[in-house]
């Protein structure tokens, strides 16, 4: 069989389209690598920045743990627990009975002291809700690409809203209680067709995060910030987690005092996200699943002093956030597994 000439054209304009673009995945594939490369060491640059603000701000510098101690217990520890078993490492300081949760006060919207919540309850590491009466709507925030949960199941979906997003009914009660200053980054939503992710507290800016459920319902553990600084934590991509937590409250053994509880749909969870370990579990009712928005807004009192560490030293950290910030810059979006830390 002899191929025609025009055959072999038609052969080699099919194919060549192919080439081009294997090429062109290729080149930016390593593109996307230089460039991280690059942006790295000015990531760890701002991180150090960070750091020190958020050291100076919590009042613990050189206080409670030394900083070799203090990466040990991060680090060493929980990789030697994870590399034994996850179920070792749960048995650790595992306590006779589950001590009974304390109870979350909720406020309402309209009447609140916000004056006594910020000194009280906020600066203090205690979480609280706000709610109006009967549970009436307190805004039409929505998410910029609502995710109906038919795909990737078991994975969480993060989509970064515009960091000058205009939230209604939020950002009032954020100038309320937090009136000089700003967020600390892009606004995120939280949807997906998931159970629950890992236990944990986050890594990055010293915030308190703005929880506002817009549809369904979570169940929710927080553990206040003394009770997380006696946990052994390890570190991951953009957090400070416990292994084997996804899906399960087993941990809870091992907490002296944990508040749990169900923070319900048009209502402002406020919470010290990076000083206290916290743990949301989707409520799916007749399959429609739960979405959240995550407004951190700079607030380092109180920040774990094992979260500013790492942003300070860990270049393992650096490179992760470097990844994380560059996907949700150029995605507008991150799908995550539930185990993924």
């Amino acid at each position: 069989f002899i191929m025609s000439e025009a055959s072999k054209n038609d052969k080699v304009t099919s194919e060549a389209p192919d080439a081009r673009n294997e090429f062109r995945e290729t080149a930016a594939g390593i593109g996307l690598a230089a460039t991280k490369a690059l942006l790295t060491p000015l990531m760890g640059l701002g991180l150090m920045g960070i750091a020190a603000n958020d050291a100076i701000a919590t009042g613990v510098t050189g206080a409670y743990y030394r900083a070799g101690d203090l990466l040990g217990k991060t680090n060493e520890e929980a990789n030697n627990a994870t590399a034994v078993s996850e179920a070792e490492y749960l048995k650790a300081s595992v306590k006779d009975k589950r001590v009974e949760p304390t109870k979350v006060e909720v406020f309402d919207y309209d009447d609140a002291d916000f004056s006594m919540l910020r000194k009280e309850y906020l600066d203090k590491g205690v979480p609280f809700i706000l709610r109006k009466k009967d549970g009436a709507k307190i805004s039409d925030a929505h998410p910029p690409k609502e995710d109906d949960g038919t795909e990737d199941a078991g994975n969480i979906s993060v989509l970064a809203d515009k960091y000058g997003a205009s939230y209604p009914g939020i950002d009032e009660i954020v100038k309320k209680l937090l009136p000089y200053t700003i967020r600390a980054h892009w606004p995120l939503w939280f949807q997906g067709n998931y159970k629950s992710g890992l236990a944990h507290v986050d890594l990055g800016p010293g915030t308190c995060n703005f929880y506002f459920m817009k549809r369904g319902e979570k169940d929710v553990v927080i553990a206040p910030p003394e009770v997380t600084r006696s946990l052994i934590l390890k570190t991951g991509i953009d957090n400070l987690h416990i292994p084997g937590s996804a899906g399960n409250h087993d941990y809870l053994e091992k907490l002296e005092k944990y508040y749990r509880f169900t923070v319900e749909e048009q209502s402002i969870l406020i919470f010290n996200n990076s000083g206290c370990l916290h743990h949301f579990t989707n409520i799916v009712e007749e399959g429609v699943n739960p979405i959240a928005l995550s407004v951190r807004i700079k607030h380092a009192y109180g920040s774990e002093s094992r979260g500013w560490l790492n942003l300070a030293v860990n270049a393992k950290v650096w490179w992760n956030m470097t990844d994380h910030m560059m996907n949700l810059q150029s995605n507008g979006a991150e799908k995550r597994k539930v185990d993924k830390a």
